[in-house]
């Protein structure tokens, strides 16, 4: 457990791409040492957050949608143990393997944003447009060798990875009711997403796409449970 604590935290403080191992030794184990150091990541931001609000640092978030919002009982099972991890790791981790694929996420990301400052979806006409600009930027100005491409996304791949986890942590702010309008302070209110977020992204990297989707399952089996319980 120690070790792999160590191994995420060299990878998380220079991510880069690495193989992933052709075969893991005790998954299940490994699946299980992983869900403790999420769980426990998610638990301490989540204190950290709380005593943020309860010191006065920053303002109260406001109720969360499940708050005031009545859903069927079994989407609070099927959509956080299924649904979500499913969805989410295919939009936020999957693409970190493929250079086109980074460009593509960013270039979405900016059409979300753009869409909640206006207020419109007319907003995402920007991301077709933006994702031209960089491809051709990327192919003109690193032309040349497979290797030549490898140093340059080598390069550029650390600062990826933690905006991924950035975007994925604030993508939950949709959890409370006041939503995009806690920007700027939207990330400390998202601080256990995005401790999830980088132990997913390095599972994703480390061991695979299917490895971060189970991962994200389990990490939510326990809220997910605890939530049901209250309906």
């Amino acid at each position: 457990m120690i070790a792999l604590i160590k191994e995420i935290k060299t990878y998380l403080n220079y991510p880069q791409l690495v193989h992933i191992p052709k075969k893991v030794d005790h998954p299940a184990l490994l699946l299980f040492r992983l869900m403790l150091i999420c769980l426990f990541a998610g638990i301490s931001a989540g204190i950290l957050g709380g005593l943020l609000v309860n010191s006065g640092l920053i303002p109260p978030p406001g109720p969360s949608v499940l708050e005031s919002n009545s859903y069927p009982e079994y989407m609070l099972l099927l959509g956080p143990i299924v649904l979500g991890p499913v969805f989410e790791e295919l939009i936020f981790r999957a693409q970190l393997r493929r250079f086109t694929g980074n460009i593509l996420f960013i270039s979405t990301i900016a059409g979300v944003l753009i869409s909640a400052v206006i207020k419109s979806y007319w907003g995402f006409l920007i991301s077709p447009v933006l994702f031209s600009i960089l491809f051709i930027i990327y192919r003109i100005t690193v032309p040349g060798s497979v290797s030549r491409k490898f140093r340059f996304w080598n390069a550029v791949f650390p600062w990826h990875f933690h905006f991924t986890a950035i975007c994925f942590a604030l993508m939950h702010l949709q959890n409370f009711e006041k939503g995009m309008a806690l920007l700027p302070l939207g990330i400390l209110y998202t601080l256990p997403q995005l401790a999830a977020g980088l132990v997913l992204g390095f599972t994703r990297m480390n061991y695979g796409l299917k490895y971060s989707i189970v991962l994200h399952a389990l990490y939510n089996f326990l809220p997910a449970l605890l939530l049901f319980s209250k309906y």
